[in-house]
């Protein structure tokens, strides 16, 4: 950028600094980005001192050091460069932040981190910060609203996104297809409408995946299985249906899975007993039928077995007797009937602290026909 069009741009942003911020502000960016010693670019320090005004800086539970020439002092800025410094780091989450998110921001042009989580912002997410093409980590569990910036798939150094605890809206798996660096997905508790793509094996580094109770519809593709790095999966209260993929066991790195309070249907995986390193599985509230696979014997690791409201049949397999590990399981309200549990096991489950396995009639809902499952993808 020539020094004429610098100059311009920020006589452009120190009059809408001045002109937008209120007359009882604490910080003018003016007086703080243009104070003897001030170790940061004046765009960075004015889009700092704007986040401040607009939300409520002067309340937030901790503001020590903001407004002083050092920028590294002002509580939760970090930032870096041999003499002028540009802000890498800004850790303002739990702070009482109460406003909207300022699209100056994206001025922090050399951000990784940006932490906004567990205040009181609200509005939408602002479409510019696909500028910040430096940012690894984006956190924000607030109240905002609106959609999840299309533009975002130029952020493709993106980590960590989780913005659970959200009203955002819209759909937002086609924008993060090809995110190769994501490893951690946490959008639980928003309103998207919207359908798991089959092209979700292009999060290729996904580890934890949880997007519990956000509107998710249709089948569970069988693409997914594909993530193979993917160790946690939650998806619960959503409207999933169709099967379960029957190859689920080629996740080799999965070890918990929630689809809990969905419309899944037909029998369990067999291919998930081969699943060794897994200790979590919770299906409650769907339309699963059949036995319990013999197979799953073989996850002696597992601790936590909710397979509630159901309409399994057959016996627990004696195998998981070797399971020394459980805590937690419950089979209540299947269509079980007569012994459950093998007389050659009944040791091992009266060890378990918490338990359950009460039936259920069987009920007179429709049953699907179960014809088996191709992993082809």
């Amino acid at each position: 950028m020539g020094r004429n069009s610098l100059h311009i741009k920020c006589l452009f942003l120190l009059t809408y600094l001045l002109v937008n911020q209120s007359a009882d502000a604490d910080l003018i960016a003016n007086n703080v980005c243009t104070q003897p010693g001030i170790n940061a670019e004046f765009l960075e320090c004015a889009a700092l001192v704007n986040l401040y005004n607009i939300t409520d800086g002067d309340n937030w539970t901790d503001n020590s050091n903001w407004g002083n020439a050092d920028i590294n002092s002002w509580y939760g800025v970090s930032a870096f460069g041999a003499s002028t410094l540009n802000v890498w780091f800004l850790e303002l989450g739990n702070n009482n932040l109460d406003g909207i998110i300022p699209s100056t921001l994206r001025e922090l042009t050399a951000l990784r981190w940006l932490d906004l989580s567990h205040n009181d912002l609200f509005s939408f997410i602002p479409s510019e910060f696909s500028e910040l093409t430096e940012l690894e980590v984006l956190l924000g569990d607030n109240f905002l609203d609106g959609s999840y910036p299309s533009s975002f798939t130029a952020l493709s150094q993106l980590r960590i996104i989780q913005l659970q605890n959200n009203n955002l809206t819209g759909n937002i798996m086609p924008h993060l297809v090809g995110l190769n660096n994501l490893t951690d997905l946490w959008i639980d508790n928003n309103s998207f409408i919207e359908v798991l793509p089959t092209t979700i094996n292009q999060i290729s580094a996904l580890e934890y995946f949880s997007a519990m109770n956000v509107g998710f519809m249709g089948a569970i593709p069988n693409q997914l299985i594909e993530l193979e790095n993917l160790e946690h999966l939650f998806l619960s209260n959503n409207n999933l249906t169709g099967r379960i993929p029957e190859c689920l066991g080629q996740m080799s790195a999965l070890k918990q899975i929630d689809l809990s309070n969905n419309q899944l249907y037909g029998r369990l995986p067999i291919s998930m007993g081969e699943l060794v390193e897994f200790n979590f599985i919770s299906l409650n509230n769907n339309q699963l039928s059949g036995p319990i696979p013999e197979s799953w014997g073989q996850m002696t690791l597992l601790q936590g077995f909710y397979l509630n409201s159901n309409r399994l049949t057959g016996m627990v397999p004696i195998g998981f007797g070797n399971m020394s590990e459980m805590n937690q399981f419950y089979l209540q309200g299947n269509s079980f009937s007569g012994n459950v549990i093998p007389a050659e096991i009944m040791t091992w489950y009266d060890l378990i602290p918490n338990r359950n396995i009460v039936p259920q009639v069987p009920s007179d809902e429709i049953f699907y026909a179960d014809f088996g499952q191709a992993c082809d993808v």
